[in-house]
C-alpha cells in the first residue's frame, strides 16, 4: 500500500466502495485476458469475484496477489471493479487466497465479462465491428 488506499478485508468489499477511490484487496487470479489492448483478470476470494485491470503488472492465473492501489469503478446495474493505477502494483503473496466459488461459476462470470469486455472495445473502436463467422472474407 502506498498510503493512500486502504486495505479491504474481502473482494466483496469493493462493491461498498465509491467511484474513484484507491484500494487495496488480496484475491487469487482465477482467469486471465487481453481484450483490445486492455489487461485484465477474474479475481475472487471467498466473498465474491471481481474484475481487475491489470495493466502491465506481471500476474499469473491460480496464484495469489495483494492488489495495490487499485481505483474502484461502479457501473450501472451497481457492479464494481478495480483497475490498477500506474503506481499500483499486484505483489505476490506467499500463501494461496481461498476461494469458495465453484469452477463452473467461475467459468459462467468468465464468458460474461470477456463478452461484456469485446462489446464494449468494440464500441470503442479498439476491436473491429463483429462479424458472423459465416460471412466469408471475400463477402
Amino acid at each position: 500500500m502506498t498510503g493512500n488506499d486502504r486495505l479491504l478485508p474481502n473482494v466483496k468489499a469493493v462493491k461498498a466502495c465509491q467511484t474513484g477511490e484507491l484500494v487495496s484487496f488480496r484475491a487469487r487470479a482465477l482467469r486471465l485476458w487481453e481484450t483490445g489492448g486492455l489487461r485484465m483478470c477474474l479475481a475472487g476470494d471467498e466473498s465474491a469475484l471481481t474484475r481487475v485491470e491489470v495493466g502491465g503488472a506481471d500476474v499469473r492465473p491460480g496464484r495469489s496477489y495483494e492488489f495495490r492501489d487499485a481505483l474502484v469503478r461502479e457501473y450501472p446495474g451497481g457492479w464494481h471493479s478495480a483497475s490498477i493505477t500506474p503506481q499500483g502494483s499486484a505483489v505476490p503473496l506467499t500463501e494461496d487466497v481461498p476461494i469458495s466459488q465453484t469452477e463452473e461459476y467461475i467459468e459462467y462470470t468468465y464468458k460474461i465479462l470477456t463478452g461484456v469486455q469485446r462489446k464494449k472495445a468494440r464500441r470503442e473502436g479498439r476491436l473491429p465491428p463483429w462479424q458472423h463467422p459465416a460471412k466469408g472474407a471475400d463477402d
